[in-house]
């Protein structure tokens, strides 16, 4: 192998390992919280309702904060006033029924079988 060659070779290893790592740093990036994502509505569950009646594929994936009355709860989450299930992402306090709460979460849908709109990773305002 002449050095002409040899030196090419080089270059292009080093190419290639650079690629590789910029690829792996931007690829491996831990997911955003919903803390830090943009709010795309916020305002009460029967306004949401209506927002979401009117074109249901805008809502899909985008964080809204809905206040609402807690009407049931599990160990997973809570539905506020019959309509919105809210699932958190971690334990959270203890949240006793007839409590007015204010939710962010990210809308995922709407569940035919129980008649509710869906929210995930929901975190408690203050």
């Amino acid at each position: 192998m002449n050095l002409l060659k040899k030196n090419k070779f080089i270059v292009f290893l080093l190419a290639i390992c650079c690629f590789g790592y910029v690829s792996y740093t931007y690829l491996m990036k831990p997911p955003t919280g919903i803390q830090s994502k943009q709010v795309a509505f916020t305002g009460t569950t029967t306004a949401f309702i209506t927002k979401f009646q009117e074109n249901a594929t805008d809502w899909l994936n985008r964080v809204v904060v809905l206040e609402g009355v807690v009407t049931s709860k599990d160990e997973n989450g809570i539905t506020l006033n019959n309509q919105v299930y809210c699932q958190f992402s971690t334990k959270q306090k203890i949240v006793v029924a007839q409590q007015t709460l204010k939710i962010k979460g990210r809308f995922i849908g709407y569940d035919d079988l129980l008649n509710e709109l869906k929210l995930d990773q929901c975190i408690i305002q203050k």
